[in-house]
């Protein structure tokens, strides 16, 4: 007679709850699907759409507002991130390292890649808005637009979200603003004045050139 085999026997739920108190891991969530990678990745797909968003949120965001955005997205989730990242390798060694890991590698290569990000969403900004700055500087350039110059003598107005100054006396030169706020102003120069060069002189852009006419500006104070 053949000797029948012997099957290993079921463990009770009674079993695997005594196991768990005894410290028995039974099952091991990967990193990657748990809510700190989904944070991890919102915050990383919100740090570069909010770089590239910035120019536009400049002349959108209110000056109240602004500071508490900037904090918001780009000082106070890294810092939260990156203790819940150690806690999280701390928990699960097997696979939590990769959090932290990731975490710091993303800032790592955001150091570089801030201006390009940046710089293009300038270029993004400015694109959108170049026909109504066209159409703009031809009315002022054709004396459409007009008004009282306040104690600066400047000529401000506002077109489809556009704000914009220039002086009467000089026509050609239009100042597109995007944010002026806590020191620190941004925006657009128009400038169709010709320039030529002579000894001991030349001609610069008084911003990072855009477009033939167009210079962008950023400065603090």
């Amino acid at each position: 007679m053949s000797k029948a085999t012997a099957k290993p026997a079921l463990r009770t739920s009674g079993e695997h709850r005594h196991l768990g108190a005894m410290g028995e891991s039974l099952y091991v969530r990967p990193v990657w699907r748990t809510r700190l990678a989904a944070a991890l990745a919102a915050w990383m797909a919100l740090v570069v759409g909010g770089l590239l968003a910035a120019a536009r949120l400049m002349e959108i965001t209110p000056p109240a507002v602004a500071p508490l955005l900037v904090a918001g997205v780009f000082a106070v989730p890294p810092p939260v991130l990156l203790v819940w990242s150690f806690w999280a390798m701390l928990r699960e060694p097997i696979t939590g390292w990769m959090a932290p890991a990731a975490l710091m590698t993303f800032l790592g290569g955001l150091i570089p890649a801030f201006m390009p990000l940046y710089e293009a969403g300038v270029r993004m900004n400015f694109d959108a808005r170049r026909p109504t700055y066209e159409a703009i500087a031809a009315e002022v350039r054709d004396g459409r637009i007009g008004g009282a110059p306040n104690a600066r003598g400047w000529i401000t107005g506002e077109r489809d979200g556009a704000r914009f100054k220039f002086r009467p006396s000089d026509r050609g030169a239009i100042d597109f603003t995007w944010t002026r706020a806590y020191g620190f102003t941004a925006g657009v120069r128009y400038d169709d004045t010709p320039c030529v060069s002579r000894p001991g002189a030349r001609c610069i852009d008084r911003g990072e050139r855009l477009e033939e006419r167009y210079t962008y500006y950023a400065r603090f104070f």
